[in-house]
């Protein structure tokens, strides 16, 4: 069946309730819906109800009562599929009116804990298969089709939250489209398009943000799970409108695209997504693993000019190709969301970190119960990615990758929608698009830190400062806490030898590990430990609504241990991605990097084969490197990169976004010297990079 464009309106609700129907069928294939709408059908009691549904249940995550409206979709589907073997069945006809006069005289009325059933889930399955029923051989009663009608107007208002932005907007909009067409109602659907439509925006809210990032439940990091819900729904009213007086301009279009291309696919790698960016999705079995349906569909209604990056991205999805194909060497700091991803055809590194800006990963609906420290520097480093999948169970989530936190081995389980700031304003990065620094003065639980990446090119230079805390527990920072996969490999020098037992402590000499095509290299002697061993847990442990069938797993550890109540202790590595083997090690080059300072005032690197130089001034303050300096006159993030020309470009940004003004400075490089004078942006700008232009 093909739709068509039209201009009567009597035509446009016509349309949209094909297109609607159109959808509606795509899924599942013939054969799948045969077997389960005969299921339904052999199942469903003369009264029109299902033995195995509470109808009484309200709970509010996997609510039973939904069933009975997803299987009276089911039996819809096939009865108005021509392919289907129950196509025009009177029996399923007769099953189908049987259900739906059963759903409608339920005394009480059927009732969820959470909102969203009723306002979202249930409406929507109603609205699409009423739409379709439309296109039966026999038509719903109009009486029961109003009755119907009226679930879909039981949904929160559209003008306050949780209803009024991002996905939440956009997923009860789609009801009320479908509504409109059922009932011609021309204000509704006017209505209805128009708030989602002024959706397609930067938002100083719920939504895409100005760094393209995505924002949901507050200033809180969602670019999927919401994010993905958000596009899913622009997509689908797009489809229903598209060439009808409702349609969405080519410019929102446009827009989406953007966050598509800028935000949303870079957060995965190959098929898997960065754990830190799902919010309480995290505590959910395969939450992490995503397919390319969605890539595919905005595919189709985004402007032409776009579609290569989508479709690399397909065939990186779908494992067509390899996870490094069509990935362009980039760096992003999401200053609106405090995150930072750095690609590179062999790997992906991303940081996530809260300030008092934004909101830490939520918990809620009894999901992410030990997600506490997921927003305190948390590093997914991926080659495959899939070095995360489904570990969570298994997790010390006091050992989260890339952070510095208490070895608290009985966190506190954390109650039903904590959503809270984080501590500190200095939480930042600055980048140049291929290269960057990322900061965070840590202040939490106690214990304080002063931590810096420094993303260059195929390495990344972590180093922390002032680490002091009053804390019951030792202080660990974390390197990696992933699945084991292989052998692990290590060595005092480029002779790696392999890594036998399942738990050891170094405090001297160790130089590299080597594990799953990820080098670690430690330039100083530091308190560093390494555990290869079976992990257990249960994804009860942290989602309530789960199982709490005993999971075990192998697990790859290391960390460096700063003990008992540290003071200004420091911890210095070099992560180096992408290698395959421990043989591999012996022409990674490290020499180049040097670590000009680590302290509580500046931490700074140097890269000489780049010539990149990145600072972090926790002060007002002055480096000196190699006989050069450089100098600012007030807190930030620095980083200067030399062309082949000998030219300089110097990228500044301010962590706290508070400041005003003009940031001044000084750069001398070979005796030379140059005031540098960055004008600070302002409003959803403040924080992003401002660069100046050096010639000497």
């Amino acid at each position: 069946m093909q739709s068509q464009g039209y201009s009567q309106n009597g035509d446009e609700y016509d349309l949209i309730l094909e297109r609607v129907f159109e959808e509606y069928q795509s899924s599942p294939n013939t054969a799948t819906l045969n077997k389960e709408a005969k299921e339904w059908s052999e199942s469903i009691k003369e009264n029109g109800s299902w033995e195995d549904i509470n109808y009484k249940d309200q709970s509010g995550t996997g609510w039973k009562p939904d069933r009975h409206i997803k299987r009276i979709g089911t039996l819809t589907k096939a009865y108005t599929r021509k392919e289907s073997e129950l196509f025009g069945s009177e029996k399923v006809y007769n099953q189908i009116i049987s259900a739906a006069e059963y759903w409608i005289n339920l005394n009480p009325a059927p009732n969820s804990s959470n909102w969203w059933w009723i306002s979202i889930s249930v409406p929507q399955e109603i609205g699409k298969l009423l739409s379709a029923m439309r296109f039966g051989t026999k038509k719903l009663p109009q009486e029961l089709e109003n009755n119907l009608i009226k679930w879909m107007n039981m949904t929160v208002s559209t003008s306050k939250s949780p209803g009024k932005d991002g996905s939440n907007l956009t997923d009860i909009a789609q009801h009320r489209i479908m509504q409109a067409a059922l009932t011609k109602n021309e204000n509704l659907l006017s209505e209805s398009v128009k708030m989602t439509s002024e959706s397609i925006r930067f938002s100083e809210k719920d939504g895409i943000q100005r760094d393209y990032s995505f924002h949901a439940h507050g200033p809180e990091l969602y670019m999927h799970g919401y994010g993905m819900e958000y596009l899913s729904g622009i997509r689908n009213i797009e489809v229903y409108v598209k060439g009808t007086r409702f349609s969405y301009t080519p410019e929102q279009m446009e827009l989406i695209s953007d966050f598509v291309k800028k935000g949303y696919l870079q957060v995965i790698r190959g098929k898997y997504i960065d754990y830190s960016v799902i919010g309480r999705g995290i505590s959910r079995n395969n939450a992490t693993r995503t397919n390319s349906n969605l890539v595919k569909q905005l595919r189709d209604v985004v402007p032409d000019e776009s579609t290569k990056t989508y479709g690399d991205a397909i065939k990186r999805i779908q494992e067509d190709e390899s996870t490094s194909f069509g990935v362009e060497p980039s760096h992003t700091h999401y200053w609106r969301s405090d995150y930072t991803v750095h690609h590179r055809p062999e790997f992906m590194v991303s940081v996530n970190i809260a300030s008092n800006r934004t909101i830490r990963t939520e918990s809620g609906n009894g999901e992410n119960l030990n997600g506490q420290f997921l927003t305190e520097g948390a590093m997914y480093i991926a080659v495959d990615g899939n070095e995360y999948f489904n570990i969570f169970p298994v997790w010390k989530w006091y050992m989260i990758p890339g952070t510095t936190t208490p070895a608290n081995q009985k966190l506190k389980k954390r109650t039903n929608w904590v959503a809270e700031n984080g501590n500190v304003d200095f939480v930042g990065g600055v980048s140049d698009g291929i290269n960057g620094v990322t900061t965070y003065q840590m202040d939490a639980y106690k214990t304080k830190a002063k931590k810096a990446w420094f993303f260059f090119d195929d390495k990344v230079i972590c180093l922390g400062a002032g680490i002091s805390a009053d804390r019951p527990e030792p202080i660990y920072t974390t390197i990696n806490q992933s699945l084991k996969k292989g052998e692990v490999w290590t060595g005092e020098n480029t002779s790696l030898k392999e890594f036998t037992e399942k738990e050891a402590h170094f405090d001297k000499d160790l130089k590299w590990v080597w594990h799953d095509a990820i080098a670690y290299y430690f330039p100083s002697s530091q308190n560093i430990r390494l555990s290869a061993q079976t992990q257990s847990g249960s994804w009860k442990a942290i989602n309530s609504n789960s199982s709490d069938k005993k999971i075990e797993m192998n697990v790859f550890n290391l960390w460096i241990d700063h003990q008992l109540n540290p003071s200004n202790s420091q911890y210095s590595y070099i992560l180096l991605p992408g290698i395959e083997s421990p043989d591999g090690i012996s022409s990674a080059s490290v020499s180049s990097i040097e670590i000009v300072e680590n302290s509580s005032d500046i931490q700074a690197v140097w890269d000489n084969s780049n010539k990149l130089l990145g600072v972090v001034f926790y002060k007002k303050g002055k480096l000196e490197w190699n006989g050069n300096t450089i100098s600012m006159d007030q807190p930030g993030v620095v980083l200067a990169c030399q062309t082949d020309d000998g030219e300089w470009t110097i990228n500044y940004a301010d962590p706290t976004q508070k400041l005003s003004g003009n940031v001044k400075g000084e750069f001398k490089f070979n005796s030379n010297s140059k005031n540098l004078n960055f004008k600070l942006p302002t409003g959803n700008l403040a924080g992003s990079t401002i660069s100046e232009n050096v010639n000497f």
